[in-house]
């Protein structure tokens, strides 16, 4: 059951109190003239029954058919043919129904005339109508931008779902075809680190195509996944390089949205290398207080040409996106260059 049928109940509901409200409000001022006559409640209220149908055939019908569909001018002509139709069987009721009642109004003292009285209770009926539309084109546009909004956000979560899988099938078979041609290397020259790396590869690919499906997975097992992939990373890199990481050990109770850290990561190994210059890295990730996790990634400064689309990973601009749906108002991320380096940082409110 979608979220629009869940609240039909409750918004139904609302509109009963509401226009129940209404229709009864007048009690109030019949109870404290020490009369209840039903005649008068009902020449007081018959006008609210009117109201209500203004109000439901432009919730309805109009708005949506000419307003959302820019056909302003058809929209006012049904609205004055509604107004007139509604206005002229009110009239009709009232002379044959309530005759005898405003007759008796109009022998009153200081009471106007029945011609009198007629054009200002049209006047307050003409009034009260076009404030009817206006409450229900308020009510209408409000809810169909927040409906746009919801599905807007739904698309969103779909489009880095669908980015994310993306990540899952790829892990980047240039990264992976690198890894298998070092770890080719080792076999000759070390057995033992050559059988760790493979060992290493086969959890990383087993983390990223089965244990990420969940929408949060332990902290412990996602810097686990991130160590393993800079240990990978490690085999590929010029003796020139220097590479520093300080990843705490992380409590199994916590948890958090997977594959957050890999683009910063990702992008510091394809931007912070050159291949015959001095190059670093820096990746610390760290608890600060009770529940702030920090991830800092410094590298040095090396970008690509702008012709060079190569790359991995579902990058910043997704990484963002992904942190305002899973993290709302509960994340900062922040990307700059300072002197020769780029320095990427991440928290979040765990």
């Amino acid at each position: 059951m979608s979220e629009k049928q869940k609240n039909r109940p409750l918004q139904f509901l609302i509109h009963v109190i509401v226009w129940g409200i209404i229709a009864f409000f007048p009690l109030i001022f019949l109870y404290s003239e020490g009369d209840r006559n039903i005649i008068r409640f009902l020449d007081f209220s018959l006008p609210i029954f009117f109201l209500m149908v203004v109000f439901y055939f432009n919730y309805s019908v109009l708005i949506s058919r000419y307003l959302f569909n820019q056909k302003v001018l058809h929209f006012f002509v049904v609205n004055i043919v509604l107004f007139t139709v509604c206005l002229l069987l009110l009239d009709i009721i009232k002379q044959y129904y309530f005759d005898a009642y405003l007759t008796k109004l109009e022998t009153l003292k200081n009471f106007p005339h029945r011609a009198e009285m007629r054009n200002i209770l049209l006047f307050r009926d003409i009034l009260s109508m076009c404030l009817t539309v206006g409450l229900a084109t308020a009510i209408k546009m409000t809810t169909h931008w927040y409906q746009s909004q919801t599905e807007q956000k739904e698309r969103e979560k779909l489009h880095i779902e669908s980015e994310l899988n993306n990540l899952k099938h790829q892990l980047n078979p240039h990264f992976l075809f690198n890894t298998l041609n070092n770890i080719y290397s080792l076999i000759s020259i070390n057995q033992e680190n050559a059988q760790n790396a493979v060992h290493q590869l086969s959890n990383l690919i087993r983390y990223v195509l089965y244990e990420s499906e969940q929408p949060k997975v332990p902290l412990s097992k996602d810097l686990t996944f991130m160590a393993n992939y800079i240990q990978l990373m490690r085999l590929r890199l010029p003796s020139h390089v220097k590479l520093e990481t300080d990843i705490i050990k992380a409590d199994e109770g916590i948890l958090i949205a997977p594959l957050l850290f890999i683009s910063l990561v990702e992008n510091a190994f394809k931007h912070g290398v050159s291949p015959t210059l001095p190059s670093h890295i820096s990746v610390e990730i760290k608890i600060i207080g009770s529940n702030e996790l920090e991830c800092k990634v410094v590298n040095s400064n090396f970008p690509k040409p702008p012709t060079d689309k190569s790359g991995s990973g579902i990058g910043l601009k997704n990484l963002r996106k992904r942190l305002e749906l899973s993290y709302p108002d509960n994340f900062q991320l922040t990307t700059e260059e300072q002197g020769d380096d780029f320095v990427s940082v991440l928290k979040l409110k765990l």
